[in-house]
């Protein structure tokens, strides 16, 4: 429910979020195709030819794109309510490699993905391969370069800081730092959200183990002997740590994004009674934004640009920001007075994000060495 690989909490593993609405009937057609080839809303005619055109189209597919997950079922919800569009989200699966299987296998078919929300790495690597759409919203002048990739094809929406989540009610001393999740007192008790070969918010956590261990941005190798060494001496469990093996007591201990415990925690100390603390480790701080991307061939290409403009609106980037996430139009909406003041004033950093993270060249050459040596060191 709340990591890119889990699945909802007490739902069905095939079930598929749907927000029924009243919009049109779908399918190709001459505006579809319009909107296909349009870089902009100005491309394609204009913001309110975009609005009409989608709802002609009248349907959204998406995949992983969990409720809890940076506030994302609110984010659905209005932009359904507000233009009269169907959602099929599909949360059996959310990694960003399941992503871009959808979109390879399901080529030219009405149930294909219009949206995808991945890791930044695989997003370039999909953009290389032609799966994605050229598009940029309307207020792309207010993100900064970095943001964007060279291709126009990806655009950073939302980041935020490895965490360590820790249930209190099991665990007397709770660890602040990677080095102290060595301490024997935790066997048993520590868990990534899902795998770093295919999943961008543990890669991540893997950057952060290998600051923390004598390595860098050019060196994971540290980061992965460092999840070995916690494999063999017991304290990782091979267990994808989410609120639900929280709760029994599976996963005590579990790293992942600061947004996505944020809420776990809040969760549990109301349904549960159970308080969890979340310590940003000092030993190794890292943080990361996922990339937001239009399918190429996106079933419903007018609805799928519709979306992209209400993400990178205030209104959608003000949403992500009530799911404890720094959107990355954040600095531009405080300087513009646009910001939700209540929901800057619950983000685990008001200032945004200010821990370092990875080049595009570091993650590209990180994630072949995590490719080829996590299963063999870490069992």
């Amino acid at each position: 429910m709340f990591t890119r690989t889990q699945k909802a909490l007490g739902a069905s593993a095939a079930a598929a979020i749907a927000l029924t609405a009243c919009g049109g009937e779908g399918g190709e057609s001459e505006a579809s195709q319009n909107w296909r080839e349009a870089a902009s809303v100005e491309d394609g005619g204009g913001m309110d030819q975009l609005i009409e055109d989608a709802q002609a189209e009248g349907q959204f597919n998406a995949m992983g794109l969990y409720e809890d997950w940076a506030n994302y079922g609110e984010l659905l919800e209005a932009f359904s309510e507000e233009y009269d569009i169907e959602i099929s989200n599909d949360t059996s699966t959310g990694s960003s490699q399941d992503l871009i299987n959808a979109v390879v296998n399901r080529q030219g078919q009405d149930n294909s993905l219009d949206y995808l929300d991945t890791g930044v790495s695989f997003a370039e690597d999909a953009a290389e391969d032609g799966l994605l759409a050229e598009y940029s919203p309307q207020t792309i002048e207010d993100i900064d370069e970095e943001f964007v990739s060279e291709s126009g094809t990806w655009i950073n929406h939302l980041g935020g800081t490895v965490a360590i989540g820790c249930d209190t009610s099991r665990v007397d001393d709770c660890p602040e730092n990677f080095e102290d999740l060595l301490d024997p007192q935790y066997s048993g008790q520590v868990a990534l959200p899902s795998n770093p070969t295919a999943s961008e918010g543990s890669f991540m956590i893997v950057h952060a183990a290998a600051e923390a261990s004598g390595g860098s941005f050019d060196d994971i190798t540290p980061g992965i002997e460092f999840f070995g060494e916690l494999s063999e001496m017991g304290n990782l469990v091979p267990v994808e740590g989410d609120a639900g093996t929280i709760e029994t007591g599976e996963t005590p201990i579990v790293l992942d994004w600061d947004y996505l415990l944020q809420p776990i925690a809040n969760d549990l100390e109301d349904d549960a009674g159970i308080e969890m603390e979340i310590n940003l480790p000092e030993d190794g701080q890292v943080s990361s934004f996922y990339a937001a991307s239009i399918n190429e061939d996106a079933p419903n290409p007018a609805v799928a640009r519709l979306f992209y403009e209400f993400l990178f609106s205030d209104e959608g980037q003000n949403i992500l920001l009530e799911g404890y996430v720094s959107p990355v139009r954040l600095d531009a909406m405080i300087e513009q007075d646009t910001v939700d003041e209540d929901a800057l004033a619950e983000l685990p950093s008001q200032d945004g994000i200010e821990a370092p993270q990875p080049t595009l060249e570091q993650r590209e050459a990180n994630q072949q060495i995590v490719n080829e040596q996590w299963d063999g060191t870490v069992q």
